[in-house]
């Protein structure tokens, strides 16, 4: 099975790919998208050859970057201009690549970027593929010691940490457009992974 996750460098897309490696038999590549605007993705290839990990770059039209900017700006705040972004991301690439499953590490407690159930469906029935978020039904409570026990991470205030995420690149072209993104966003920690704490221990 052709799998495809979509990879920010973070631990949440880190896990995914350990959890599918042992209970789905497929072929996983990773993918990290850009939009151009800046080069953040650098950071999820480095992680992705730090852990072994696939790694392949796929480039969007800003254009849908730019859309999403719009709805940050009208919304007032982030959340659903993120994940609507995420389900155009997820559609922009199946409609230039050939997976049987694509998967992310969203998780349950997210806010954003997340899929609506109906939006799950219908990208399943349209591209004929398996949607799978192995993360979505796990609290951050359990994820995160089963990520610290795993991996070495690095966590600390979101612009101090180099991130392949969505984030970056929104960030970037607000300030192309004289906007102030916390204005936007409020104030979070992020985290990278950058190691392995013992790369035989599963």
């Amino acid at each position: 099975m052709e799998t495809a996750i979509l990879f920010s460098g973070g631990k949440d897309s880190s896990l995914t790919n350990i959890f599918l490696k042992k209970i789905l038999p497929c072929n996983i590549t990773n993918y990290t998208v850009t939009f151009g605007v800046n080069s953040s993705w650098k950071y999820a290839e480095e992680t992705a050859k730090i852990l072994d990990f696939s790694f392949k770059l796929f480039q969007i039209d800003k254009e849908l970057l730019e859309k999403s900017v719009d709805r940050i700006e009208k919304d007032g705040f982030a959340n659903d201009g993120i994940s609507i972004l995420h389900k155009w991301v997820i559609e922009s690439f199946l409609e230039d690549v050939d997976v049987d499953v694509i998967a992310d590490g969203t998780r349950r407690d997210d806010r954003s970027p997340k899929l609506e159930l109906s939006d799950m469906r219908r990208i399943e029935d349209k591209y004929e593929v398996s949607y799978v978020a192995p993360l979505m039904g796990i609290s951050y409570k359990i994820l995160k010691p089963i990520c610290y026990s795993l991996f070495i991470i690095e966590e600390g205030p979101t612009d101090s940490i180099k991130k392949s995420d969505y984030e970056s690149e929104i960030k970037d072209l607000m300030k192309q457009r004289g906007l102030y993104p916390y204005d936007y966003f409020p104030k979070h920690s992020q985290s990278r992974v950058i190691g392995y704490n013992d790369r035989h221990s599963f």
